[in-house]
């Protein structure tokens, strides 16, 4: 991704903004009880204050995308839902963002050329892109700002050097910072990646214990199935 588009799109990343309660708030697919990447999901969350939605994305044979976090043999795809139809749900909500989960990566190029078409560039973070799959992003000009989804090892999560050396890990793909998951997380990380102006966003916390110490790293971004818990301890409102 080239520095000038890098800079732009750490806009839209999830970090802190005076605009915007902190931490951002991401409303997992399926939360709240409901079926996994459905209209009735999505509508559920929008009638909370959410920052962002999570939605799976994979592709059919010819590269349309739809929602679903595990893939569906071909009669079943044409039932899914369909991110321009997610696209649509979510345009009005202007204060609302995607998080793309990329559960697959064919047809990234049709499906960012959807998402700018749709106006909604500026409002779509990517996540789900492994290391080995930050090549094919690349390739494929997507230009769509993306976290790295990695799962740090004991070294850099609880040691100096470890902790001060993963953020170029993170720097060397392209990504605005690390989409991980709240048990490979720990503050010395966190606090390295936010010293190197990297996002901290982790996945997928519902208990209110760790709701607490993941708000505590700090993290600039919480994925959860219960978005009123999440919202009110943020909000102050907890217990």
């Amino acid at each position: 991704m080239p520095r000038s588009g890098s800079q732009g799109a750490r806009k839209r990343a999830p970090h802190r903004n005076a605009a915007r309660p902190h931490p951002t708030v991401t409303a997992h697919a399926g939360s709240l009880d409901t079926r996994k990447n459905t209209p009735q999901s999505f509508k559920a969350a929008l009638a909370f204050p959410v920052d962002y939605l999570e939605a799976d994305v994979r592709f059919t044979p010819d590269n349309v995308a739809y929602l679903s976090h595990d893939p569906l043999p071909v009669p079943l795809q044409r039932n899914a839902m369909k991110l321009k139809d997610l696209l649509r749900l979510v345009a009005p909500h202007k204060r609302v963002r995607l998080n793309l989960d990329m559960k697959e990566y064919s047809g990234l190029k049709e499906m960012a050329a959807l998402v700018r078409s749709s106006g909604m560039s500026s409002r779509v973070l990517l996540t789900g892109i492994v290391l080995e799959a930050v090549p094919q992003v690349r390739a494929r000009g997507v230009g769509l700002p993306y976290l790295l989804n990695a799962r740090p090892g004991f070294w850099h999560r609880f040691t100096a050097v470890g902790a001060a050396a993963f953020p170029r890990v993170v720097q060397s793909c392209g990504a605005l910072g690390l989409n991980v998951h709240h048990a490979f997380i720990t503050r010395r990380l966190a606090r390295s990646l936010s010293a190197a102006g990297l996002a901290v966003s982790v996945w997928t916390v519902d208990g209110e214990r760790e709701m607490r110490r993941i708000m505590e790293l700090p993290a600039d971004n919480i994925t959860t199935n219960r978005v009123d818990v999440l919202l009110a301890l943020r909000n102050g409102r907890g217990r």
